[in-house]
């Protein structure tokens, strides 16, 4: 009798690992940016060694990890977006993903004594997390930097960063917006371009 209860025992263990949301292994909000946070300062770490170009490959397929980067590049394009073709949009995507990435290359090029720390996490509206963070520099200042993450595809991914206060999602999106509006696609394409070289220059 034992025997058999303790295979009942058993079996209810299996069902309850594999089928209880609460018991399996699920993706976290607060773990997409820990885990951001961590990339960087290991490229930061390597940052004068590797240059800008490998700190750019190093990044990119971890942003792209991170971050929604199609989801975001329709919200910077704005109202405009639904009336760009699908090689646009696609395009569109790629040139603001190699911008975000050349951002993030040359502004975190190497480390002195930086440090990323998640202060807490929660629930938004549209099924959304926030996940508040500072960034404490070698100078003692502290930024604060807020992550707006959506599930898709199964992971938690980010689609908006908050700087001390001030969304990167909503300047980008009055800038390109404006851009779209007065010079058209090709002249926003052509700017993001622009500043990707710069970076990829230091200019």
């Amino acid at each position: 009798m034992r025997h058999v209860s303790w295979l009942r025992t058993c079996a209810l263990i299996a069902v309850i690992s594999f089928s209880s949301p609460s018991l399996a292994t699920e993706p976290d909000a607060r773990s997409t940016v820990d885990s951001f946070h961590q990339a960087l300062k290991d490229v930061m770490r390597e940052g004068p060694s590797l240059g800008f170009r490998g700190r750019r490959d190093r990044l990119w397929p971890i942003i792209e990890r991170t971050f929604d980067l199609g989801f975001i590049s329709s919200v910077v394009s704005g109202q405009y977006w639904d009336s760009m073709s699908g090689t646009e949009q696609a395009e569109m995507t790629d040139t603001f993903s190699a911008l975000t990435v050349a951002t993030y290359a040359s502004r975190f090029d190497e480390y002195s004594g930086e440090e990323f720390t998640v202060v807490d996490e929660k629930p938004l509206k549209r099924d959304r997390m926030l996940v508040r963070s500072e960034l404490r520099t070698s100078d003692g200042d502290v930024v604060q930097l807020d992550y707006v993450l959506h599930m898709t595809t199964g992971a938690w991914k980010v689609i908006n960063v908050i700087a001390d206060g001030v969304s990167d999602l909503s300047i980008k999106r009055a800038d390109y917006s404006a851009v779209l509006k007065g010079a058209g696609f090709a002249a926003l394409i052509s700017r993001l371009n622009e500043q990707t070289a710069s970076l990829a220059s230091g200019t």
